[in-house]
């Protein structure tokens, strides 16, 4: 393709045909502001139409939500788990043989291996509560012999909920049903029901940046004597409220090793400064509000709530991230994968978690290991006269 990649119009299906595969992950597009959303460079242009206060009313993206760390992480233990559990079918409670099995389900000659469809699908229902496969069935009895997941925002669903896929210059054109699969997941996805916490741990996340580039304590400049300053003038050799704004905020960050210089009749007034206990409860906080949202237990994204408990070993942590959070996902996969379209009737598709956890799960297994009791105070003898 060439140089030819750089010009406008280029789009992630010509990557695909180039390349002979389709990409993981979200679809690719030319770098422009303009470009179908969602991309990164939309904010800048919207910023400086409609101000930066504006965007904090636009709906939230996945990238503005990876970039929250605890986002991040949970997004890493859901999608990573459900990645590594391979894709079983049964008939009534026995599991198929290898020749018996779905084709589709651990076939090779898909453009991207099993491991990454089931990544990025759980990655799709987790922040946008839906997900959608390209289906190629057998000419004989109509079944799958090969999925492959469609990137988000590749695809899209009309009035009549029926699916709708790019044809490769952004138009989304309605195509047979039964070369696609729908998979609704738990919910409506973070980016709907968990805007605000995560807005939240985001804006903590700023403040800390900030008060690491000033540590030191909020400032004002008081004019104390002589004539008012102008706010602004186009000589530069005459001294602003705005030259000298600029001047020690440029020296706050470190510019002249931290000083600054105050001409006579000014002062400078120390007005307090960022609240550590907010930086660093308030991003705690912030990252349970993150682990509630995914279902998740507050540990397991290192962060710590009301009431912390010690598991025992690492497998009793993939238990309980299964059981709280994960096995959400799972069962939204495997229902959407089991129906009769999908499936001959009689069978079904399941995640294994028996032989990825090596063993049964116990039910006890789901049960957090209740705190040490506190060591009991000694008694106390109150005197009275």
């Amino acid at each position: 393709m060439g140089l030819r990649a750089l010009l406008p119009g280029i789009r992630s299906g010509d990557l695909t045909a180039a390349l002979g595969s389709q990409l993981p992950g979200p679809s690719l597009e030319l770098a422009s502001p303009w470009a179908p959303s969602p991309n990164h460079l939309a904010p800048v242009v919207l910023s400086d139409i409609f101000g930066a206060e504006a965007l904090a009313n636009l709906p939230m993206s996945r990238a503005d939500a990876m970039a929250v760390p605890a986002v991040a992480r949970a997004r890493h233990i859901i999608c990573g788990t459900i990645a590594r559990i391979p894709l079983r079918a049964y008939r009534g409670d026995t599991a198929l043989g290898r020749f018996d099995e779905p084709r589709w389900i651990n076939s090779t000659s898909s453009s991207l291996p099993a491991y990454h469809r089931a990544l990025w699908t759980a990655d799709d229902l987790l922040f946008h509560g839906w997900s959608c496969w390209s289906r190629i069935n057998s000419a004989e009895d109509g079944f799958p012999l090969r999925m492959d997941r469609i990137p988000m925002g590749r695809w899209s669903v009309d009035d009549a909920g029926r699916v709708k896929v790019d044809r490769g210059d952004g138009v989304h054109t309605l195509v047979d049903q039964s070369t696609v699969v729908l998979l609704p997941g738990p919910h409506e996805g973070l980016l709907v029901f968990a805007q605000s916490a995560i807005r939240h741990a985001r804006d903590l996340q700023t403040a800390v940046g900030k008060a690491a580039q000033t540590p030191a304590a909020h400032l004002v400049l008081k004019q104390t004597a002589g004539t008012p300053l102008p706010y602004d003038s186009d000589d530069p050799n005459v001294v602003t409220i705005n030259s000298l704004l600029d001047q020690w905020e440029a020296a706050r960050k470190g510019k002249h090793g931290g000083v600054g210089y105050l001409p006579q009749g000014l002062d400078a007034e120390e007005l307090g400064s960022f609240a550590a206990h907010l930086l660093e409860t308030g991003r705690n906080a912030a990252a349970v509000d993150i682990a509630r949202a995914a279902s998740l237990p507050a540990d397991l994204l290192d962060a710590a709530g009301e009431h912390s408990m010690t598991y025992a070993n690492s497998r009793d942590n993939d238990v309980r991230a299964i059981q709280y959070g994960v096995g959400l996902y799972l069962s939204a996969i495997s229902a959407a994968l089991s129906q009769d379209a999908v499936c001959p009737r009689g069978q079904r598709v399941e995640f294994d978690l028996e032989k990825w956890l090596q063993s049964p799960i116990p039910a006890e297994a789901s049960q957090p290991v209740a705190p040490a009791a506190p060591a009991p105070q000694p008694a106390t003898t109150s005197v009275q006269n």
